[in-house]
């Protein structure tokens, strides 16, 4: 058993092919460009590993063993293994993208990454891209398992200590309503005034929109005349064109042309956005280049609610 704990070194195998092929020591060690004591000393040690002489070693001629001949394909397909894993090393390590995996929590707005993703654009011809909404914990283990590169997260006590983050900006919430709401005519909207509104919420419960807005809810003992519950933002949003209800967003929110925002008093207080990646492992050249975008721009972005684009 003791001879099958031995770790074959590459050296070994290249040595043993270059006999096979050259059936000579003396050019052997020559094409290999090492001198015949050492390359003799590693085809006598490859012999102990694998339990038997590899060549008959006469005066005029070198030939294969029955155990050379059994052991020379699968020694060529190692070393050709060894040379495509070499090769392909050596690219990753010279490519100029990698792929971009982005998770953005639920309720931040994806419009945020537009001005990093366009100069990404500019300088990447064959962006890689793939974008997730999700909740918070989903997007920490999916970037902890190495599935996402870096998320876009609210700040939280919960948020895991194997992520490395850093703060982007802070916002407040504010409700939103179509413009032709009587909210409209107020300069913040008083969270009593929801108890004869219907409120838009997102479905799931890790959604921070929802939490918050509950939560005020809670504290003013307030309960609105009816609830919808959609499954993202967009849908959200198509319900309050359609006059279905108003919703509390953050105030980076793209809002369409019809629809209006407010503070709402009394203020729920402000949340913090953050820019995550998996603490100590290396981002490629693509994530790598969005993460600066994102830290070098300056935060908040002003954002244009009639045109719903950023400036």
């Amino acid at each position: 058993m003791a001879r099958y704990d031995r770790v074959m070194e590459m050296n070994q195998i290249r040595y043993f092919l270059a006999v096979a092929k050259e059936l000579h020591f003396t050019r052997a060690a020559a094409a290999c460009n090492v001198s015949q004591p050492a390359l003799t000393k590693a085809i006598q040690k490859l012999e102990e590993e694998l339990g038997g002489p590899l060549f008959f070693r006469e005066r005029a001629t070198t030939q294969l063993t029955e155990l050379g001949r059994l052991t020379l394909p699968p020694l060529e397909r190692a070393w050709r293994a060894a040379r495509e894993a070499k090769e392909q090393a050596e690219t990753f390590q010279r490519r100029a993208s990698s792929p971009l995996r982005i998770g953005v929590e639920l309720s931040v707005a994806t419009l945020l990454l537009r001005p990093a993703l366009n100069a990404i654009s500019r300088h990447c011809d064959d962006l890689d891209l793939s974008l997730s909404q999700d909740g918070q914990a989903e997007i920490c283990a999916a970037m902890l398992a190495g599935d996402l590169d870096v998320a876009v997260l609210v700040e939280a006590e919960t948020l895991n200590e194997r992520l490395h983050r850093w703060p982007l900006f802070s916002e407040r919430y504010v409700i939103a309503f179509p413009d032709d709401h009587p909210f409209g005519q107020n300069e913040s909207v008083d969270v009593r005034q929801l108890e004869a509104e219907c409120l838009l919420m997102v479905q799931r419960p890790d959604c921070p929109a929802r939490r918050a807005v509950l939560a005020l809810l809670k504290q003013n003992n307030v309960r609105p005349r009816r609830e919808h519950l959609v499954g993202n933002q967009e849908q959200m949003m198509e319900l309050m064109l359609a006059s279905l209800g108003v919703c509390v967003a953050g105030e980076q929110m793209p809002l369409p042309a019809s629809v209006a925002a407010r503070p709402l008093t009394p203020d729920p207080g402000p949340r913090r956005i953050m820019l995550a990646v998996a603490a100590g492992r290396p981002l490629g050249p693509t994530p790598g280049m969005f993460v600066k975008q994102m830290r070098a721009r300056t935060w908040p972005p002003r954002v244009t609610h009639e045109a719903g684009v950023a400036a």
